[in-house]
This record gives structure tokens, sequence and C-alpha cells, in this order.
């Protein structure tokens, strides 16, 4: 039997949490799903599949996985915020397809925590 070895180096995790979006950019999944779907391709990342889901009365919630891992986006509009999750392997910087949805949302108040997994 193979010994596993821990905290072997799988990727980069980021968490991003972002306040102070207007209600609109937060409630339009179709401009979401389009926005994540353009940073992740742009960024030279493999879309395997997309779901987008739009909740009653408000919030969307877009999830996409990649052959380098996945991105989610979780929104709340009464509240202006959103939690973005993005995990990449291999040498794909997660931060770069953070800014273009970031942009999108179009606020310089959020907070990035990136975790080596």
């Amino acid at each position: 039997m193979k010994k596993q070895v821990k905290n072997a180096h799988m990727g980069q995790h980021l968490l991003v949490e972002v306040y102070n979006v207007p209600f609109d950019k937060l409630n339009d999944p179709q401009k979401i799903e389009e926005t994540m779907v353009r940073a992740v391709e742009t960024e030279g990342l493999t879309v395997l599949n997309t779901f987008t889901h739009q909740f009653e009365p408000y919030g969307v919630t877009t999830l996409i996985s990649l052959a380098e891992s996945h991105l989610s986006c979780h929104t709340w509009p009464e509240k202006g915020c959103v939690a973005i999750d993005i995990f990449t392997c291999g040498s794909k910087n997660p931060r770069s397809v953070a800014w273009w949805i970031l942009n999108y949302f179009d606020t310089d108040d959020y907070v990035m925590n990136d975790y080596a997994r």
C-alpha cells in the first residue's frame, strides 16, 4: 500500500467576498453567467459544465465546473453582496479570473483570501 502524502499542493483556492454591489448586477443570472464564462475562457481555463439558478424573489447561484477545478458565485441582492469561490490546479492563477468578475460587479469593496491546497 502506497503511503498518502499530506499537504501535497493540489492547487490555489481563492475565496472572495464582495460588498456594496448594485442590486441589478446581483440579480441578472444571464449576465453573471456570461461574465464568469468569459473570465475563465479569457484566462485559458476549460469550461466543462455551467449551472445557473435564479431564486425568488431574488438572488443568483452560478456554478462552473472546469477541467482545472471549479468556480462558483452566490449573490444576495437584498444585502448588496456576493460570495465567489475559485479553485484552480496547475499554473492558472484564480486572481486573474477574479479581476474579470469584480470588474462586472463594479465595486472596490471586497476581501480576497488565498489558500494553497
